[in-house]
């Protein structure tokens, strides 16, 4: 394959990588398209969209519940968290928990999201009790919950294993783990953007643990900091990887920087709209033979921003995402919530068709 750089030869790369079995150089040639071949990038995304996923529009209705804002970790990214003594520092309690859910069914909602800060001192057992809450008011609502970095600092306290906490949790009503705290899988970026989480091959370990449990995840990459083109390539190709060994990832939602208020933010401004275009694209042609779902997300792109990614390789707009905090504390412009009206006209605006699902991406309700 020649490596040049005029239409022609790109067009050859494209047609290499449409494979969905290109290798680094070629996911990282890909990653830094421009002008017309950004162009070509797109469409090609958008044809193995519509040959793997046809035109629904996918949509969830549910809720986040951020259950503490306590953190001892100093990511750079992140302005949601709170030390212990300050005056707006939370932990919810199983009553609120409950009055959330309830809140969350009364709107219709099919999943409730858990997430918080790594708290010093909360337990397995308080994660226990969070589930078993929500269990009380809802035996059937979804529960997608505790990102990797969670069950670390969980099994960490309670000195047990990975699967131990996790056979614990599932017991527990645990449906689904969200596959955050990846941020970019290159121990050279999460030394500069977030030292204190966990490493690479430990994210690697905790999502293999779940899916071999039965737990099914999502699989996130937070881009536009201080990452090169290749470690963006290098993560596309290790969840790639993970997908082949275990098919436990519901879907790939690439989520752009957005952090003005941060302490990163201060320095860098985040990836620009063609930035986030190229990168969704890519992620469709590298992943979609093994991860048929790529979300946009309204939260970090804004409605119309997500609705571009349409068009460019994504087939979901992820949830209304009632009470989203950690995103708008960070700086982000688009609210806690989005109608689910809105997001149908955003898939008709563009000739999509659209559809409810479930957590898992059962089709509930075509529109």
């Amino acid at each position: 394959m020649r490596m040049g750089t005029d239409a022609k030869d790109f067009e050859e790369i494209l047609e290499e990588a449409a494979s969905g079995e290109s290798e680094l150089t070629i996911v990282e040639r890909l990653l830094q398209a421009k002008g017309e071949e950004l162009l070509l990038l797109a469409k090609k995304a958008d044809e193995i969209r519509r040959n793997q996923v046809g035109e629904t529009v996918t949509y969830v209705i549910n809720r986040n519940i951020n259950f503490t804002n306590i953190c001892i970790n100093n990511c750079r990214f992140c302005a949601f968290k709170r030390r212990p003594n300050d005056s707006d520092a939370f932990v919810l309690n199983p009553s609120e928990i409950k009055q959330k859910v309830r809140e969350a069914l009364n709107l219709g909602a099919t999943e409730v999201c858990l997430q918080g800060g790594i708290h010093p001192h909360l337990r397995l057992d308080y994660y226990v009790e969070l589930l078993q809450s929500i269990r009380e008011v809802s035996e059937d609502i979804h529960i997608h919950a505790f990102s990797p970095q969670e069950i670390f600092s969980i099994a960490e306290k309670e000195g047990m294993t990975i699967e131990e906490v996790l056979r614990v949790l599932r017991r527990e009503g645990l449906d689904s783990m969200p596959g955050t705290a990846a941020e970019i899988l290159s121990d050279r970026v999460r030394n500069l953007i977030c030292p204190k989480k966990i490493k690479t091959k430990e994210w690697v370990e905790i999502i293999e643990t779940a899916h071999r449990l039965g737990i099914p995840t999502t699989a996130t990459i937070m881009y536009g900091t201080v990452e090169s083109a290749k470690e963006r390539a290098e993560h596309l190709l290790i969840i790639r990887e993970i997908q082949r060994r275990t098919g436990g990832f519901t879907e790939f939602i690439p989520l752009p920087f957005v952090g003005s208020k941060t302490e990163l933010g201060k320095k860098i401004k985040g990836p620009s709209l063609m930035d986030s275009l190229r990168l969704h694209a890519v992620a469709r042609i590298v992943l979609g033979k093994y991860i048929r779902n790529l979300q946009a997300s309204w939260v970090k792109l804004g409605p119309r921003g997500a609705q571009l990614m349409l068009l460019a390789g994504a087939n979901d707009l992820g949830g209304v995402l009632l009470e989203e905090n950690i995103t708008r504390e960070a700086g982000g412009k688009w609210g806690q919530y989005i109608p689910p009206e809105t997001i149908r006209e955003l898939a008709v605006e563009i000739g999509r068709k659209p559809a409810q699902r479930s957590t898992l991406y059962e089709i509930l309700e075509f529109f």
